[in-house]
């Protein structure tokens, strides 16, 4: 494989895996785990609560009949945008790797006289 072809391919691979690890890069974050002691410190006492009370003559609460639950069996546009922004993105990036290794054409030089 001649060192040009080779160069190309591993800088079209190197791009590549930069692309994939920098997308979910955002997924990948850990949150900062504290010590032990730091925990144990941080957490406060419990508070004694006293036992609830109940009135001498519950009522039973209803909700108005004007609220009524309504379900929304309509096309989800906030969805339907980020699964095409997605798609967008992942065209975008396989257009890209396809630019970077496609094969260029380099005219030969001239011959000597």
């Amino acid at each position: 494989m001649a060192v040009r072809s080779l160069s190309r391919a591993l800088k079209s691979t190197i791009a590549t895996g930069a692309l994939a690890l920098a997308v979910p890069g955002a997924a990948l974050a850990m949150p900062a785990h504290p010590d032990a002691g730091d925990v144990v410190a941080a957490q406060p006492a419990p508070v004694p609560q006293q036992a609830p009370t109940w009135p001498v003559n519950p009522q039973v609460l209803t909700p108005p009949s004007s609220a009524v639950a309504q379900s929304d069996a309509g096309f989800q546009w906030d969805d339907a945008g980020i699964g095409a922004g997605g798609a967008f993105v992942v065209v975008l990036a396989a257009f890209g790797c396809g630019l970077a290794i496609r094969r260029r054409h380099v005219a030969d030089p001239p011959l000597p006289a």
